[in-house]
């Protein structure tokens, strides 16, 4: 009919498909009973063919056109939603991939289609759905994927039991009894063991073993976090892999170590090394997230209630462990480093020493032979003095004898008497005391760096200990600025405090730091 110059349509309640699609997406909506509310909302979408209002122009057209199909997207992902819950995610599979190409940034499509995979037993699909899912979204929006679909992801990784298939599972064409439903993912069975070998020789270290052990066994309602610490050379990833070992057995579920790299060059980065550890866990390398607090959130829920050991080899500070910890107390931690690491992460630090002098001359023993060794005693322990009982000048030495059965030991104890060639004698293939030495110098700020070199002067290093009063002394500081100058020294592994107040360098540390200071200011040492 025609009413104020145009033309009117009357039709019944239901004759508009827009206002029955509506009816019954309500109705379902209202439905107690999720079958039937599945096939409502089917009904509802059975009335759908191509776009709304399609080639109807105008700006009112597109309003509604764009209200009618986000309403259909709505009613159609309740739907599925519904249906997977009912066990139809075999069947389910493709429609929520085309639905997920057809909406790209929409992400509970995506949540759907990974729930619908991983059910079917296709873990590594739903996980490499997410992402794309992270791909997509940073690319055209420049964010990553929220709340939901990130812990989706990690309930996927954890074998999540509530992810599990739902029974019966519902289908619109009922399978043959014999075809039996896909089975869920099994749990990740990746168990790592990336501890490095151990030595043959390991000697000594009976008291700082028990610490480092009780410390990591010992029981505690927090993650437990030993720290061993101590100077360069002094034998603390020795002694961190020995004891890593020795508790193995008590952390079934694996364990994982990195070098943190935290005394030579560029300290190892903690996502690269949270990337390796996920992937040591059994995360494919498309599922590891892109942000370190992504990945440190992971990590800890893939650790939590297992039982892990975690070495972390040379770490630098405070800040570069942090994100590396695990969170569960069923968990445990030992942590190497040169610096002394305090804060309340830290449940027990073990400070390494030097040799004593029966120990240094059992490991040169061990090394070179009992009979060498048991021929020249008196050597044998000039040897072990003259490299300072560090574990790793011994190291040196024994390997240099070892390797020359024609060498008498007391000729390579002579050639070490020299100090001006000492720390040269100490260097065989990789392995020099000099370069670790430098290791840690290079590591110091400019102003210790300067304090090391001119505490190197003739008038201290002379001396067994020397006090806060001659340091400042010579330092050309007042007293409380020298005290923390030597501690922080101390804390850097530079320089010792065998003594209360009173302070002193190892002999190998004293001649590296009169070379250092000869080639830089040799004013110091007149």
């Amino acid at each position: 009919m025609s009413r104020a110059g145009g033309y009117v349509l009357e039709l019944a309640d239901q004759g508009l498909d827009a206002a029955e699609f509506d009816l019954l997406a309500d109705a379902a909506a209202r439905q107690d009973r999720e079958e039937a509310a599945a096939s409502l909302y089917r009904q509802a979408l059975g009335l759908w063919t191509g776009t709304a209002l399609s080639g109807v122009p105008g700006p009112y057209a597109e309003r509604q056109r764009e209200r009618l199909t986000e309403r259909r997207s709505a009613v159609l992902e309740s739907c599925l939603e519904l249906e997977l819950g009912l066990g139809g995610h075999a069947r389910l599979v493709e429609e929520l991939t085309a639905l997920c190409a057809e909406h790209p940034l929409r992400e509970s499509p995506r949540g759907l289609l990974m729930t619908a995979l991983y059910r079917g037993g296709r873990q590594a699909e739903a996980l490499e759905v997410f992402a794309d899912a992270r791909r997509v979204l940073a690319d055209e929006l420049g964010v990553g994927p929220g709340t939901d679909l990130r812990r989706l992801q990690r309930r996927i990784l954890c074998a999540d039991p509530e992810l599990a298939p739902p029974a019966p599972a519902l289908s619109r064409t009922p399978a043959p009894a014999t075809v039996p439903a896909p089975a869920a993912a099994p749990p990740p069975t990746t168990v790592p063991a990336q501890l490095p070998p151990d030595v043959g020789d390991f000697t000594g270290r009976v008291a700082e073993s028990e610490l480092i052990a009780n410390g990591l066994t010992g029981g505690r309602s927090t993650p437990a976090v030993v720290v061993v610490s101590g100077a360069a050379g002094i034998g603390k990833t020795t002694l961190a892999v020995r004891s890593a070992r020795t508790v193995r057995a008590a952390f079934a579920d694996g364990q994982l170590y990195a070098d943190l790299n935290g005394a030579r060059g560029e300290p190892a980065d903690p996502a690269e090394v949270l990337g390796g550890f996920l992937r040591a866990l059994g995360v494919p390398a498309p599922a590891v997230p892109e942000q370190l607090a992504d990945r440190a959130e992971l990590y800890r829920t893939l650790l939590a209630g297992r039982r892990v050991l975690v070495v972390l080899d040379e770490a630098r500070d405070e800040e570069q462990v942090g994100h590396l910890l695990p969170g569960s107390s069923s968990c445990a931690a030992l942590v190497t480093s040169r610096a002394r690491l305090r804060g309340p992460l830290f449940s027990r630090e073990v400070e390494l020493g030097l040799f004593t002098p029966g120990e240094a001359v059992e490991f040169l023993t061990a090394v070179v032979g009992r009979s060498r060794t048991a021929a020249e005693p008196t050597a044998t322990q000039e040897t072990a003095a003259a490299c300072g009982y560090l574990p790793l000048a011994l190291r040196v030495a024994a390997t240099k004898i070892a390797a020359r059965p024609a060498w008498s030991i007391a000729a390579f104890a002579a050639r070490l008497e020299d100090e001006e060639r000492r720390l040269s004698e100490l260097r065989v293939g990789d392995l020099a005391v000099e370069t670790e030495l430098r290791l840690g110098y290079r590591r110091l700020p400019h102003e210790l760096a300067d304090a090391f070199r001119r505490l190197a002067g003739r008038d201290l290093a002379t001396v067994p200990g020397y006090s806060t009063e001659q340091a400042a002394t010579a330092l050309g500081l007042a007293e409380d600025a020298a005290a923390d100058t030597l501690e922080r020294l101390v804390d850097a592994g530079m320089l010792d405090q065998p003594e209360d107040d009173r302070y002193r360098f190892h002999d190998l540390v004293r001649l590296f730091a009169r070379a250092e200071a000869a080639a830089t200011d040799p004013v110091s040492l007149r």
